[in-house]
């Protein structure tokens, strides 16, 4: 029985289960966040925040304030998060900005200033230095990418695609079967009661004697023939065997065909033919309805299962065809053909003048009604592939199974009763012959669960494109935020950091280096912050928190240009770090306090790596991975080696190869040597 690992994926496995295989903490962004940690403001401001979380008097109120220092004008100056108005960071806060005092949270992160977040959030990307914690984190990151940009896509690409083809909610989710009629229940017994009159792959015979010849040949078993009765009332019309043979074996001339009857030919043959089918009546007609299983009413003689008012008698004042401005009514509200739909009908059939084509064969009224009706089932999807009765069991939810009094049923049993429109009963228990279908101990009335349209729903059946403006709107400003194609979301945008793909280090070392710049101009708040060290009580430094928000605000108006370019970079930063939190929070993942030494989560990762070889578009996981696995190592070259070998194996399957490269777990023989040694 084989296995689902292959040797990479188990080299790449017992690497990450050693906490090996992937780069370390990016040195660059080490370096620059102990610079800037280094400069004498910071350094003094990281020991203040450090003796107040050490205090008994510390409250979680004054640690915020503490933490927030400068936020509204120069964060770089506090080491805080940006608030407005340099900026909003609502996702950085509830990260961030949480009561660290109390013993209720859990999580590693340490609270002691932007740039030690920055080094945090780094960390736990890649796991702490502990793969299962990075397998948890990028498993789930994958899984939420995945889902928020199948929504990002879908509505990028909704009314583009759809929104040529709609007319409205109830076709849409019907496959354009309501568009048909607008009393479906009545349309679905009809449909019913027609059996298998057409052949629904020949749709452009729908409606014709050479269609209505094919199917009773075809039912019957027959070829190159019609069944006696028919055959012979043709012969009378002066139709020969050979010209019989011609319309059963639709003899039309065609790239397939090119000796072929002409149009013109086959539908002087089919002329004769709708002459033959108004004799055949009395048992001649029984016999053949009998073939098509057609049990609709009041059907006199075989010409009339080309009247669509015969053949829909409970539902032809529903039915449509479609125009280019919606579906318009085949009937008018007489009963007679609606004739202003001609031009619009044969706009949708191969030649323009359809109707009057087949208006020459058989009743023009008729000929406009069928052609209608054919146009009006080529608008639902995948048509040619199902058959009438199957497409009536669609409508109705099943199909019509008379009662009968005399014979028993099992419980759930559905039934028919009642003529011509079918009343449906469900049997509430073992129903005992002799039973009346008004007894309700046994029957209770049902409907059988047929197409659902958007009945009753007004704001859904008012829309005029597939998606509502705000629908798309909001997912344009609020879920497509990535860097991918039409704002989807990336790995980098989630887990950049762990990378440092967006060069914090380089941000933190400008950062850095204004700082050393200001010299002597930033004597004052590191003097604030050394102040701190030695605050008695709560009260004390709030005091000083004070002075030094007043402080930065005089730097600021000082050193103006200065104050810009911390800004600046620090608002780059906090921009990423709060998209990429703001992600982490809607996939649900806290990286602060993902389970350590998860092994399971290093099988998963394995696991999915083949499929994650297949996500190669830019930013994705495949590059991703590639970036961070650490290939001077034996795991870390295994773990991109997977990755090539998940997309080997989808290339290899689309020609019908494959690997055998998956490990049996139970082997049924010992594998024998390519070669015998020599003994």
């Amino acid at each position: 029985m084989p296995s689902i690992l292959s040797p990479l994926q188990l080299t790449a496995a017992v690497a990450l289960l050693q906490n090996q295989g992937l780069k370390p903490f990016p040195a660059a962004l080490a370096t620059a966040i102990q610079s800037f940690n280094a400069t004498t403001v910071i350094s003094n401001f990281l020991a203040a925040v450090s003796f107040y979380k050490a205090q008994s008097f510390a409250t979680e109120s004054t640690l915020t304030s503490l933490l927030s220092i400068g936020a509204t004008v120069c964060p770089a100056l506090g080491n805080s998060i940006p608030e407005d108005p340099i900026g909003s960071y609502p996702y950085l806060d509830s990260e961030y900005l949480i009561n660290y005092l109390g013993t209720a949270d859990g999580s590693t992160i340490d609270p002691s200033g932007f740039s030690n977040l920055i080094e945090q959030t780094c960390a736990a990307y890649l796991g702490n230095g502990d793969a299962g914690q990075f397998g948890q984190g990028f498993v789930a990151v994958q899984g939420y990418i995945a889902s928020t940009n199948q929504y990002i896509n879908s509505s990028v690409n909704v009314n583009q695609y759809l929104g040529p083809l709609f007319t409205n909610m109830d076709d849409l989710v019907t496959a354009n079967i309501a568009s048909m009629s607008t009393d479906l229940p009545n349309y679905g017994v009809d449909l019913a009661n027609q059996g298998n009159l057409w052949n629904m792959s020949k749709l452009d015979l729908y409606g014709t004697p050479a269609g209505l010849l094919q199917q009773i040949s075809a039912l019957a078993g027959i070829r190159g023939r019609a069944v006696p009765d028919l055959q012979n009332a043709m012969i009378s019309m002066g139709l020969s065997a050979t010209d019989i043979a011609s319309l059963v074996n639709d003899n039309r001339v065609g790239l397939n065909n090119p000796t072929g009857l002409t149009q013109n030919e086959f539908d002087k043959l089919q002329l004769l033919a709708y002459n033959a089918t108004t004799m055949i009546s009395g048992d001649a007609l029984t016999q053949i309805l009998d073939i098509l299983g057609v049990t609709t009413p009041n059907i006199d003689s075989l010409d009339d299962l080309l009247n669509p008012v015969i053949m829909f008698p409970l539902s032809y004042a529903s039915l449509q065809t479609p125009s280019p401005d919606g579906a318009v009514p085949i009937f008018n509200s007489t009963g007679a053909v609606n004739s202003n739909i001609v031009p619009v009908v044969n706009s949708y059939l191969p030649t323009t003048s359809g109707c009057d084509e087949l208006g020459k064969i058989i009743p023009p009224a008729q000929a406009t009604a069928n052609k209608a009706i054919q146009v009006a089932f080529q608008q639902m999807n995948n048509i040619p592939n199902t058959t009438l009765p199957r497409l009536a069991e669609t409508v109705l939810g099943n199909v019509d199974n008379p009662w009968n009094a005399t014979q028993p049923y099992l419980a759930n049993a559905v039934v028919a009763n009642g003529d011509p429109v079918p009343t449906y009963y469900r049997a509430t228990a073992d129903v005992p012959a002799g039973t009346d279908i008004n007894n309700t101990a046994y029957w209770t009335p049902t409907t059988l669960g047929g197409l659902s349209t958007m009945a009753n729903l007004p704001l859904i059946q008012a829309q005029t494109t597939p998606v509502d403006t705000s629908v798309t709107d909001y997912i344009s400003t609020t879920m497509a935020t990535g860097t991918g194609p039409d704002g989807t979301v990336t790995t980098y945008d989630v887990l950049g950091l762990a990378l440092d793909t967006d060069d914090f280090a380089t941000r933190l070392t400008d950062v850095a280096d204004v700082i050393d710049g200001l010299g002597t101009g930033l004597d004052d708040l590191s003097q604030i912050y050394i102040d701190m060290l030695s605050a008695a009580n709560d009260a004390a430094m709030i005091t000083l928190i004070a002075s030094a928000n007043a402080e930065i605000a005089s730097i600021s108006s000082v050193h103006p240009a200065q104050v810009t370019t911390l800004n600046t970079d620090w608002v780059y930063m906090a921009n990423l770090m709060n998209l990429s939190a703001k992600y982490t929070t809607e996939a649900g993942i806290d990286y602060f306090l993902l389970q350590p030494g998860d092994k399971n989560s290093v099988y998963s990762f394995v696991q999915n790596l083949p499929n994650y070889g297949l996500l190669t578009a830019n930013g994705n996981a495949a590059e991703f991975l590639e970036n961070i696995a650490d290939t001077i190592t034996l795991g870390g070259q295994a773990i991109v080696g997977v990755m090539r070998e998940g997309s080997n194996n989808a290339r290899l399957s689309t020609a019908g190869l494959y690997n055998t490269n998956q490990i049996p777990s139970n082997p049924e023989i010992a594998p024998i040597p390519v070669i015998d040694p020599v003994t």
